[in-house]
């Protein structure tokens, strides 16, 4: 080796050297956010974390019909395909970063030759190398950037499970709610009808007034024009969950006019800390990973200030008319920003407001998740307690109705009395219906906002 060589080698190291100094002191360590769990609840539920064990939370409510269709939606919701695909398109963002060394290739035939000699065939064959190296860690941030964002997609496909876990219940909850008042409907005219046909028996012995009959008549008229309506509804809701099935509507193969009953749940809503928020809420991760995302970005802006050192080379062969040449080409290769450099300093506090905007978003997601629980626990109690409250309510007027009947013959009520018991019923009844739809949807609401679900169906 020369002695200008070893100058010139020497200069290179020297420069690789002050750079990895450098470098040492432009990277800071990630810390993951962290929150206190533990005093963000309700004093009435402090005490010591639990995991909440809830995965299949839809089986409480003990419909096959519902778990069969919970495991359709699992297979074929297509909002659920299109968040898995995706992840995919985040992983092939991931690949297409240039890494730190990479080869490139060439091969190039054409015909050579001109007016005054023969033409002759020209092969040639080229491979690059370039070597990257990436003192200050730029490329390995983009890297794992583009990483994290995977883990953000993921994380998108588990936030598109639960949403699908509660349309699916959801509906199938409406959808019985409307069937049961379809029937409830249903019964009060027939009922309706019977009282009816009393009154006018009664007015043919003078016991009962044409104004009993006519408003006797109304009623029944009225309960007539309310049927309409809810078969509109009960279309309605076979409809959703045939499309949130990936299905046209009309051609659900699942029989949902069988078996019809409310689905009833008994959970208790004492469900503690759900120390396990942070893993089981999908949004969560989601603002996470995006803000280690950007925190990442942040460190790739930064590498870009400083010079950029590179080793590439080229080995061409070239074949023509029966003979070959090899040429070979390698050498060092410095980039300096320009200074001032004024662009990327801005794309760098750019890209700085931006993680901070990301970590205070995190904050607030935290924060309505919590919200979001501590609503949900308070509406699923209060639903609990109108439910006892009225299916008691039912069981009374129905025993009023019953006495009703018995008594209004022997003139010991009057028709006016019969009818208010009759509506008092129907009035219950519906109560009832509704009260057992708050429930169901509040419980949904509640494990949902836990996050209890989002791996079921996973793959991997």
């Amino acid at each position: 080796m020369t002695g200008k060589t070893w100058r010139r080698s020497s200069c290179v190291i020297s420069l690789i050297a002050g750079l990895s100094i450098l470098a040492g002191c432009s990277r800071s360590p990630y810390e993951a956010p962290l929150f206190p769990f533990l005093s963000s609840y309700g004093a009435a539920r402090a005490g010591a974390p639990v995991l909440l064990s809830n995965a299949e939370w839809w089986k409480s409510f003990k419909d096959p019909t519902l778990d069969t269709l919970i495991q359709q939606g699992l297979s074929d919701n297509l909002d659920l395909e299109i968040a898995k695909e995706r992840v995919i398109e985040a992983e092939t963002i991931q690949r297409s970063v240039p890494r730190s060394a990479f080869l490139t290739g060439q091969a190039d035939v054409q015909r050579v030759g001109g007016d005054v000699g023969p033409t002759r065939t020209q092969r040639e064959g080229r491979i690059g190398f370039d070597w990257i190296l990436d003192i200050y860690g730029g490329r390995r941030a983009q890297i794992d950037a583009a990483g994290a964002r995977i883990e953000v997609a993921d994380a998108e496909v588990d936030a598109a499970r639960l949403l699908l876990l509660l349309n699916i219940t959801n509906a199938y909850v409406d959808l019985r709610f409307h069937q049961t008042s379809l029937a409830l409907r249903q019964s009060e005219l027939a009922s309706r009808l019977q009282t009816l046909e009393l009154i006018e028996r009664l007015q043919r012995g003078n016991a009962a007034t044409q104004v009993d009959v006519v408003r006797a008549r109304a009623l029944v008229s009225e309960t007539r024009a309310e049927l309409p309506d809810i078969r509109a509804a009960v279309a309605a809701s076979k409809n959703e969950i045939a499309v949130l099935l990936g299905k046209a509507p009309g051609t659900l193969a699942i029989d949902l006019a069988k078996g019809v009953r409310q689905p009833r749940v008994s959970m208790s809503p004492d469900v503690g800390i759900p120390a396990d928020l942070l893993r089981n809420r999908p949004d969560i991760r989601v603002a996470e990973r995006s803000y280690y995302a950007a925190f990442l970005d942040v460190q790739s802006a930064r590498a870009d200030l400083y010079p950029q050192l590179s080793l590439s080379g080229t080995i061409a062969r070239t074949t023509a008319g029966g003979s070959s040449a090899t040429e070979y080409l390698f050498g060092p290769s410095l980039t300096l920003p320009i200074l001032p450099n004024t662009n990327r300093r801005a794309a760098t506090e750019r890209r700085e407001s931006l993680v901070r905007q990301a970590h205070t978003n995190w904050q607030q997601t935290v924060l309505e998740a919590i919200r979001d629980v501590e609503t949900s626990l308070g509406e699923y109690a209060a639903a609990l307690e109108a439910q006892r409250a009225s299916e008691r309510t039912v069981r009374l007027y129905k025993e009023v109705v019953s006495l009703t009947r018995q008594i209004v013959t022997r003139d010991g009520a009057t028709i006016r009395d019969l009818i208010d018991a009759e509506q008092n019923v129907a009035n219950a009844n519906a109560a009832l219906a509704s009260t057992l739809r708050s429930v169901g949807r509040s419980f949904v609401s509640l494990n949902v906002n836990l996050g209890s679900g989002h791996a079921i169906g996973r793959t991997n």
